[in-house]
């Protein structure tokens, strides 16, 4: 059994996101334990840096789960801040609608460390889950009361172009990470190893610019993308890094028939479930963080691709969903005057594929293997997307309907 160190993880102030420290882990299991609070709690306004009618709901991490499990909220916009005062057995925070959609959530949030995210909530009950490497919990309820919530400032039709774009650009790469993971399994199935080596890298980039909306359909993420850590019984193991510890480290197909079968059902299930995926201005923008956020915990770190190391071809198409979710959100933000965010991400953004392109390589992966990068190149990309994610981080409250 492999054992993996916690990554440290670096707090950015003042925004709430986490961020991985630049560290290289090995896999291996964690286990949680799973209890229920019974403390209930009611949200009262509270002032918000992103948007001053915000009510904000605090929760703190427990090793059983939240403190408090239940809360009751107005309708409208809504801040869930996350604090995590000490414990190691529970590090994710996440909101679930009456349908098992996952509307919010932040992971990684490490002991003495916060986060946030908003949202605007409908009349209704809601399922919040605090949970560590998708461990079964039970889950607390958020009651939102009230009237549906009135549009805030800003045009409702630039925001509902922005959703309708963004949405557009999740079918067309879901259509094509359907096709990609075809030819794989094809590659796979013919037995042919060093084709379906090759075609590793380039298939999961479809997949990697859209995750947090596979992560909104419950155990699909998992069932595509888990790492051997993220599973507490290692025979329920499936999805892209099943196949890729057989691939690189046992260098054979042989095995792998099973999983690809797997593979091919579950991102066709994706691809059937993004044209009656509802989405708000706020969540394309909490995916930019999410997609950040994968970037600097596992990407930079190399533990994602732990066994072929195309971990840079990942952190491109993180990047570029995190990019394609604020472009389309750039108009909205515009026209509600935030021309100087808008201003700083781009300067952030333009310096982040500028380090990225000097890794670029006439390959079929396009990019360098991750044993190339130094140790002053990762800290420079991690002080890179630490200076992206703090300005994009304010963009969901910019932009709540």
């Amino acid at each position: 059994m492999f054992v993996t160190p916690r990554a440290v993880r670096i707090a950015l102030v003042g925004s709430g996101l986490l961020l991985s420290s630049v560290a290289l882990s090995a896999c291996g299991d964690d286990d949680s334990g799973s209890a229920k609070s019974e403390t209930g709690a009611s949200a009262t306004a509270a002032s918000s840096k992103e948007n001053a009618s915000a009510k904000e709901l605090t929760f703190e991490l427990t090793d059983t789960g939240c403190d408090p499990v239940d809360a009751t909220v107005a309708a409208g916009p809504v801040k869930f801040v996350v604090k995590n005062p000490g414990t190691t057995k529970t590090d994710e925070l996440e909101l679930r609608n009456a349908d098992g959609i996952i509307m919010g959530e932040r992971e990684n949030i490490a002991p003495g460390l916060g986060a946030d995210f908003t949202l605007t909530l409908e009349p209704g009950k809601y399922e919040l889950l605090c949970t560590f490497q998708n461990a079964e919990r039970d889950g607390g309820t958020i009651t939102v009361t009230g009237d549906a919530p009135a549009t805030g400032g800003g045009s409702t039709a630039t925001l509902d172009k922005a959703v309708s774009d963004y949405r557009a650009y999740v079918g067309t790469e879901t259509d094509q990470l359907v096709t990609d993971v075809t030819a794989f399994v094809a590659a796979l199935k013919a037995g042919d190893t060093a084709k379906a080596k090759q075609l590793f890298g380039p298939t999961r980039v479809h997949y990697e610019t859209i995750e947090p909306i596979a992560e909104s359909f419950g155990d699909l993420d998992p069932r595509i993308d888990a790492r051997a850590n993220d599973v507490a019984d290692r025979s329920s193991w499936t999805g892209f890094h099943r196949i890729e510890q057989i691939l690189f480290v046992k260098n054979t197909t042989k095995g792998t028939a099973k999983y690809a079968d797997q593979l091919l059902e579950d991102v066709k299930q994706l691809q059937a479930q993004i044209p009656d995926l509802k989405l708000q201005a706020a969540q394309v923008a909490n995916g930019a963080i999410g997609l950040l956020d994968e970037v600097s915990a596992s990407k930079i770190t190399g533990e994602e691709d732990r066994y072929s190391h195309t971990d840079l071809s990942d952190f491109q198409a993180n990047f570029d969903g995190a990019v394609k979710a604020f472009t389309v959100l750039e108009p909205a933000l515009e026209e509600r005057g935030e021309g100087p965010l808008v201003n700083e991400i781009k300067t952030q953004i333009a310096d982040v594929q500028k380090g990225l392109d000097r890794y670029r390589r006439d390959t079929p992966l396009g990019f360098a293997l991750y044993s190339e990068l130094t140790p002053a190149d990762r800290r420079r990309f991690s002080q890179q997307i630490t200076s992206l994610a703090e300005p994009m981080s304010l963009v969901a409250g910019k932009v709540l309907s």
